[in-house]
């Protein structure tokens, strides 16, 4: 046993810690309360890895010796009685079923008398096998609440318990054993998982009921710990942000949450841009527009350059210097002018205003006045074009030195100058005033207030620049000139659009819309995710904590407590069941049937056991090839194999065990029930006369006394509980019943109400002392070496009783059998007999009585 135990310990500590716990409690404590699976639940969590804040930890524990739930002292458990039956099935009795307090209680019924009921009643209150239903009274329509009162003494006490079929199995009541048909059935054609267990195996199964519960217990919770995560939009299904979280897992380490989560402007820029493109429905016109406007843009980008070019310092200074040059060169020209007109009677020749005159008047001259006729004409009879008056001589020597001061060197040079200062002056004009720039940005597609003003403040500065110029002598009068900032803002915007517009025109062609669509749906699904990171975190912290739950759940797995019952079972249970099975079969005179009980499977801590063929060459369920006796027998060894094991005192109860059973196996089967009475209540119900006359027999070789009880129908209902009938009773108790009850009763009849009631029961009485008659001659004057129902003929210890009888016995017995039988047949009407008066019945009876105690006496 030593290395057994050494196994045993180095077997658990192997095992899960909290088992190990569970293991020990049992040990020491016989069994484990609800609040210990409550601490051991904890224990299995908290080795599972959920952080759970409790004193005890799950370390290993070294189970003690003996390795097995110590078990309280068996105390016999008995049935007493049923009363206060209620709409079970039709029974209906006014007196309760008392069992006595005896060994051997037998039922006996015809049939439709409530035997059944009982059994029924008895099968869902203690558990029995295949208890099958229990239904109220189908023929009555009135409904009726089920329910019974059973009456049991346990440890010296009566307890009686209230039960209906709701309330499930009676706890008091589980230790009782029944056996009927339906038993027999599950034991031949079912696996049977061994009622009795070796203390050690008891362990397993008490541990596997824990796992069961803890396990149970776990699996409540991972179905309480629902998710709350929210569902996905179904437009945003089939995305790769919906693969992501619908694939969430506890492993998903919470900084890729926040990278799957996060959402910027820059994803809301792009989500926009891309709701935006996805919304031209037609992208030709979208593009024509965006094109114009861009093209306008770039033709003001390229003028408001070109204007701020003209007005750099180089150029200004460019400016100024031609300005200056002018001025020099018209000084010059003056100067030069007065020299050659000195004498002229008026000023100013050759001055800006007197240029002016004379380029109109050359101006009229050639188109007007003397058109094809180079100025000034001085041709005879010409006239001046100013004062209309003739030209003489001097006046036209006069006009022709104006003419060529104005074409000489001096003032071709003068003229050479004022082109070139116009035309710079001419280039710095065009810059837009701020209505027409205003046309000029809206055309541009430029609608930004920022934008648009910082365009019109460019604009205005190189305005107030170029008026500063035009008036300055020097470049330190000009004034600064205005920043590239709005040139570069639109230059980013002319390459944003260019953009655009080849985005749209890849938009316009069909494949690249689906990439677009779901481009955007990429987006609005993250957008979506990034509203959800709490729901997110908290889903896989869920997903974390269902995870150590699952981890615990595997813990309470009952595969290695299965598979070391199962080994264990081999060497303590299955050789030990089976040869009480070969026993009983033997003892039930069924050695002869070819059946073996073999241990089929282990499963969950339980070990199953079938009965089988013998040498069987085909697999053929046993039912199937066993006669109905033998089915019966083979089942009702199985049966007594199964519950003897454990002698715990409890009741026996059968219900008709010898149905289908020929003569040996039917007075085998009495006796095996018998010797069953040494050490337990035993109770049977029967319906055959012959299973009573055998149990009686069977009872009194033991020295047992059984108690028996009749069944009867009554109007009222049936299931009543009656005296036994004639034929089982002593002889000496029906003599004293005939005479101190019946007959009484019968006198009072007819004193009250006359012959004709009276005839009634004198009948039942006349019939019923020829049947003791009967009685008395074959249990007292024969000795019972004959007996009806019995196939044997007993001599042993009785055969040399029958020298007692004495001729005056058998005349006696003649006479009154004679007497008593006339009342059973028919009479001629002319030969009438009639029933006779109590005063005659009374001699009778005394005379009997009188008879058998002297004859017990002989």
């Amino acid at each position: 046993m030593k290395d057994f135990w050494d196994d045993m310990k180095t077997w658990f500590s192997k095992q899960p810690l909290w088992l190990q716990h569970a293991a020990k409690r049992l040990i020491e404590n016989s069994a484990i309360t609800e609040e210990e699976i409550e601490e051991l639940l904890l224990l299995c969590k908290k080795e599972a890895g959920i952080d759970i804040d409790i004193e005890l930890d799950p370390i290993p524990v070294e189970i003690p010796k003996g390795g097995s739930p110590s078990k309280a002292s068996g105390t016999s458990m008995r049935l007493l009685s049923i009363i206060d039956l209620k709409g079970i099935n039709a029974l209906a009795p006014r007196n309760p079923l008392q069992f006595g307090d005896v060994a051997l209680t037998v039922i006996y019924g015809a049939n439709g008398s409530g035997k059944s009921g009982y059994s029924r009643a008895l099968k869902h209150a203690s558990g029995a096998r295949n208890p099958g239903p229990l239904h109220r009274n189908v023929f009555d329509t009135a409904i009726s609440e089920q329910s019974c009162t059973f009456e049991v003494g346990l440890r010296s006490q009566i307890k009686k318990i209230t039960w209906s079929p709701s309330d499930g199995v009676i706890d008091e009541l589980r230790s009782i054993a029944m056996y009927d048909a339906a038993c027999g059935y599950v034991y031949v054609n079912e696996e049977n998982e061994v009622t009795y267990e070796h203390g050690i195996l008891s362990l397993f199964s008490m541990l596997t009921e824990a796992c069961g519960k803890v396990s149970q217990m776990l699996k409540e919770e991972i179905e309480r710990t629902e998710s709350r995560k929210p569902l996905l939009p179904r437009e945003l299904e089939l995305t790769e942000m919906d693969g992501w979280y619908n694939q969430l897992s506890y492993s998903i380490d919470m900084a890729e949450v926040d990278e799957k989560c996060g959402w910027t402007e820059e994803h809301g820029s792009k989500l926009t841009e891309l709701k935006k493109r996805l919304s031209e429905t037609i992208p030709d016109e979208r593009i024509k527009t965006l094109k114009e406007s861009n093209d306008n843009l770039m033709t003001l980008m390229s003028q408001l350059k070109t204007f701020r070019n003209r007005l750099l310092d180089e150029n200004c200074n460019t400016y100024l210097s031609a300005k200056e040059d002018l001025r020099l060169k018209k000084r010059a020209a003056e100067e030069d002018a007065k020299k050659v007109f000195s004498d002229v009677p008026l000023g100013g020749v050759g001055s800006e205003s007197w240029k002016l005159l004379w380029e109109q008047a050359r101006k009229y001259s050639e188109e007007i006045a003397y058109r094809g006729i180079p100025f000034p004409n001085v041709a005879n009879g010409a006239r001046c074009v100013l004062c209309q008056q003739p030209l003489d001589a001097k006046i036209k020597k006069l006009f022709q030195s104006f003419e060529q001061f104005v074409k000489g060197g001096l003032q071709k040079e003068v003229c050479t100058a004022e082109e070139h200062l116009s035309v710079l002056s001419d280039s710095l004009e065009g810059i837009p005033a701020e209505d027409h720039l205003k046309l000029l940005l809206s055309s541009a597609g430029i609608t930004d207030d920022t934008e648009r003003k910082g365009a019109i403040s460019y604009c205005l500065s190189l305005h107030n620049r170029k008026e500063r110029l035009l008036r300055a002598e020097e470049l330190s009068s000009v004034g600064t000139l205005p920043s590239e900032d709005v040139l570069i803002s639109f230059q980013k915007r002319y390459a944003e659009k260019e953009e655009e517009i080849l985005q749209l025109e890849e938009d316009a062609k069909s494949e690249n819309r689906e990439a677009l669509e779901n481009r955007a749906k990429e987006l609005e699904a993250r957008r979506w995710i990034s509203q959800q990171r709490t729901a997110i975190k908290d889903e896989i912290n869920r997903l974390g904590y269902l995870h150590k739950l699952e981890e615990a759940s595997k813990l309470t797995n009952t595969q290695q407590l299965s598979v070391k019952k199962s080994t264990l079972a081999d060497e303590l249970i299955t050789s030990a069941y089976i040869q009480r099975f070969n026993d009983e079969l033997k003892k039930l005179g069924a050695s002869r049937v070819p059946v073996e009980l073999v241990k089929s499977r282990t499963e969950h801590g339980r070990v199953y056991h079938q009965i089988r063929l013998k040498d069987c060459c085909e697999k053929v369920p046993s039912a199937e090839v066993l006669s109905e006796g033998e089915f019966r027998i083979v089942s009702l060894a199985a049966f007594i194999a199964d519950m003897e094991a454990e002698d715990s005192g409890a009741p026996f109860i059968f219900d008709d065990p010898i149905s289908s059973l020929d003569q040996d196996f039917e007075e085998a089967s009495v006796t095996r029930v018998v010797e069953l009475c040494r050490k337990r209540q035993v109770i049977v119900f029967t319906h055959r006369l012959s299973m009573l006359s055998l149990l009686q027999d069977a009872a009194k070789k033991e020295g047992i006394e059984p108690h028996v009880i009749c069944l009867r129908c009554q109007p009222w209902g049936i299931g009543e509980p009656d005296e036994a009938p004639l034929f089982a009773k002593k002889p000496d108790k029906v003599l004293n019943t005939l005479l101190k009850e019946r007959l009484l009763r019968a006198n009072k009849v007819l004193q009250e109400s006359g012959v004709s009631e009276y005839e009634v029961l004198a009948k039942s009485i006349c019939s019923d002392v020829r049947i003791l008659l009967e009685r008395l001659i074959e249990k007292d004057l024969l000795a019972d070496i004959i007996c009806r129902f019995r196939r044997s003929v007993q001599t042993d210890k009785k055969i040399d009783k029958l020298a007692r009888i004495k001729a005056e016995d058998c005349k006696m017995f003649d006479q009154l059998m004679t007497k008593y039988s006339r009342y059973e047949h028919s009479q001629p009407d002319e030969l009438a007999v009639f029933l006779p008066l109590p005063d005659e019945i009374k001699p009778d009876l005394e005379l009997l009585k009188i008879w058998l105690e002297e004859f017990k006496k002989r």
